[in-house]
């Protein structure tokens, strides 16, 4: 395995770099953020670049690239607080992995472009990561569908034209593609603490019809899709609490280097040396493990020990990170005008995404203990 970026990866890379600076930086970011509103803008030119089709292939009007570079683009958007294309890539895997011709041609174009937004609902008032509890129902009449349920917790859940719905029928869970002109979906905007620029949403199904068709996979294997979707999606979300530790770095390594306490500087003492070494030294550990998951994906490999590890050990980092830089400035990253309360705030949300640090450590301990596995 190599470590490295290819040159193609490093030029795509410093080229979203570039691009999510000048994004963050739009005075238009801090109004998204305080009233909870999605960036079209930013989708718009994401999609102009071709970086929100980077995993679809090209006969569907996508980049055709894998999983690295997918996650050099999640990484390097939340390191400057922007929309990356999470939602996108999500549903473009599961129609990838298991979706029809029909549904691949119908759906994937668009949203490689960024012209349409997607959302998953999986999570019910009763039911996270326990799928047991789903009380979310899909009832066959004639040549539809009649889906009746609540699913809360949903990023961009009005935004999206494509919803995809974990659902029980007769065979067991089903995924479904729901258009959102279908009739009878209603939704309830809530007020999360982070993750504000992706809005969220509790979605009521109140006798809504789909057509048959619509099933996404085959029925009842609804947690085979889910895991061909999540399992790299994960790798998404690991990168951005990576991209969202090396910002919140990067500010607090800045203020210790510039901030004198007598005559010396704050980052001349050793205890606070100490702290910026052992986050660098876990945030560098996150990366490889991340760099790892996403290059076992691209050379179709098992990845879901990989995976979980590389979720886990960003999720420690940028926990630690956003916590840590109280310490290394003081009280002043106690202002609402300065990133750290935002970097707190959207750890704290991605935590929870794609499975908690809990769920993860569940996730190894499996893998680890299967009979198979030798270290």
């Amino acid at each position: 395995m190599n470590f490295y970026f290819s040159e193609e990866q490093n030029r795509l890379r410093e080229a979203v770099a570039a691009y999510a600076k000048i994004a963050g930086a739009d005075p238009q970011r801090d109004v998204e953020e305080r009233d909870s509103e999605f960036s079209w803008d930013v989708l718009s030119a994401l999609g102009e670049k071709g970086w929100t089709g980077v995993i679809v292939p090209e006969e569907y009007g996508g980049m055709g690239k894998g999983a690295m570079e997918y996650t050099i683009i999640m990484e390097e958007t939340a390191k400057e607080l922007v929309y990356g294309p999470q939602n996108l890539i999500q549903a473009q895997q599961g129609l990838l992995a298991v979706g029809t011709e029909e549904q691949k041609r119908k759906w994937l174009p668009e949203l490689a472009k960024g012209k349409i937004m997607a959302a998953q609902a999986i999570s019910e008032p009763d039911a996270g990561s326990s799928f047991q509890n789903i009380q979310t129902t899909a009832v066959k009449d004639g040549n539809e569908w009649v889906l009746n349920g609540l699913k809360v917790h949903i990023n961009l859940g009005k935004e999206a034209q494509l919803m995809m719905v974990l659902a029980k029928t007769d065979k067991g869970l089903t995924e479904f593609l729901v258009d959102k002109d279908s009739k009878g979906i209603r939704y309830e905007k809530q007020d999360p603490i982070g993750l504000r620029s992706a809005p969220m949403y509790d979605v009521y199904f109140e006798d809504c019809r789909i057509p048959a068709d619509t099933v996404l996979g085959r029925e009842g294997r609804g947690i085979e899709t889910f895991m061909a979707i999540f399992k790299l999606s994960r790798l998404g979300v690991a990168s951005q609490l990576i991209g969202i530790a090396r910002g919140c770095l990067d500010h607090a390594v800045s203020f210790t280097k510039s901030r004198k306490v007598g005559e010396n500087r704050v980052s001349d003492f050793q205890g606070i040396q100490w702290i910026i070494a052992k986050l660098t030294s876990e945030l560098e550990a996150a990366k490889l493990a991340r760099n790892q998951a996403a290059w076992l994906h691209d050379q179709k490999v098992n990845h879901n020990l990989e995976t979980s590890i590389a979720k886990y050990l960003a999720g420690v980092v940028a926990d630690e990170t956003v916590n840590k830089a109280f310490t290394l400035t003081g009280s002043h990253a106690c202002y609402r005008n300065r990133p750290y309360d935002r970097y707190v705030r959207e750890v704290k949300s991605l935590l929870a995404g794609g499975g908690s640090s809990e769920v993860m450590l569940n996730n190894v301990a499996r893998e680890i203990l299967r009979p198979s596995y030798h270290y």
